[in-house]
């Protein structure tokens, strides 16, 4: 038991949540697993476009973004079929981009189904110009850096809107954005690898070098901006109090720091790989007989494989990620007496009711 002053915060799996001297309230189920993994695939989806989009237009990974498309499609595919299930109302995927529109200067949700409908668009596009095999430069780099744009704010949106959300303190913290970006580069540049584990040409050789570099860097900023939004925790809310020791009492946080700590120490021994600094820092020069461009040097057999590990822990380490913030937030919500949400009789609004104001 968790005793907060006059409130005590039951372990989860109670079925009831504050004692409080004058009203006991139920606990509500708010947002469950199928939200959760609606934002995990579209971080996904998003981080993933705009790898693609930034590999675009260097014109050197056109290979691996062929295959990368048809991952980021799909993507946005189970995020949008998640948001769905979770709804319960599948024609709510064909209203509510008309509807998102009219309140797109009010309401970060409103924002959100926009950018995650550009996401879906742009995605599809760029998809069918890789596999049908495009060669214009400029719609298939208009195309890819829009695709880019959208994936960057579909990833971020839900981060700016749980910060806005009125009623959950824990929740309205500035680092809750930038976590979400990098968790959503984090992610997706596990599975961009997976992708590009496989095929010997210099655009799959280039990819899965480049990244491994970004898996390394993804992992010091997962761990850099958890710090940053647990740091930023306001204790003067005893129900923020209550979310942030609920968080740290889930098993499912320490999985997640520990596998973002793993990938980074292998992510990183393969970046030293690449960049020669287990040979003391020397690096490998090229045969002066040598005429042309240099090939692509891949990353050495073993270390290819290891890092195959890495990437499986960063897409479970990128889902552990949204769920725990979202489950803890919501943990204090319903504990929370009265106030600071608004109440109807002697029960609280779940937040799916708060509307557009989101």
């Amino acid at each position: 038991m968790i005793k907060m002053g006059l409130f005590t915060a039951p372990e989860p799996g109670t079925s009831f949540g504050v004692q409080a001297p004058i009203i006991q309230i139920n606990q509500y189920p708010l947002w469950g697993e199928y939200v959760a993994l609606a934002l995990y695939f579209t971080e996904i989806a998003g981080m993933l476009m705009a790898i693609i989009g930034l590999m675009e237009v260097t014109g050197k990974y056109k290979a691996f973004n062929r295959r990368a498309s048809v991952a980021a499609f799909i993507a946005s595919i189970l995020a949008l079929l998640f948001f769905d299930i979770d709804l319960g109302r599948p024609t709510a995927a064909i209203l509510a981009p008309a509807e998102a529109l009219f309140y797109f200067a009010f309401s970060w949700m409103a924002r959100g189904i926009i950018f995650v409908g550009g996401l879906l668009l742009f995605s599809f596009l760029y998809m069918v110009i890789s596999l049908l095999n495009v060669k214009n430069k400029w719609s298939r780099g208009v195309i890819a850096v829009l695709g880019a744009f959208a994936g960057i704010f579909s990833t971020t949106y839900s981060g700016f809107e749980l910060a806005a959300t009125t009623g959950i303190p824990f929740w309205n913290n500035g680092g809750l954005p930038a976590l979400y970006l990098a968790d959503g580069v984090f992610a997706a540049s596990g599975l961009g690898y997976l992708i590009a584990l496989v095929g010997k040409n210099e655009d799959v050789i280039r990819a899965r070098v480049t990244l491994t570099k970004v898996l390394f860097y993804s992992s010091i900023a997962i761990l850099a901006t958890w710090f940053l939004f647990l740091a930023n925790v306001n204790y003067l809310n005893v129900f923020n109090q209550v979310a942030y020791e609920y968080l740290l009492s889930q098993a499912t946080f320490y999985v997640d720091i520990t596998l973002s700590v793993l990938t980074l120490i292998i992510s990183g021994i393969g970046y030293m790989s690449i960049t020669r600094f287990l040979m003391f820092g020397i690096k490998q020069k090229a045969p002066e007989s040598a005429i042309g461009q240099i090939p692509v040097m891949d990353l050495p057999t073993v270390i290819k494989y290891v890092i195959v590990v890495a990437a499986i822990f960063a897409l479970v380490a990128g889902f552990l990620a949204r769920a725990d913030v979202l489950f803890a937030g919501q943990y204090a919500y319903q504990l929370s007496p009265m106030t600071p949400f608004q109440s109807v009789s002697n029960q609280p609004i779940p937040i799916g009711s708060f509307g557009w104001r989101g």
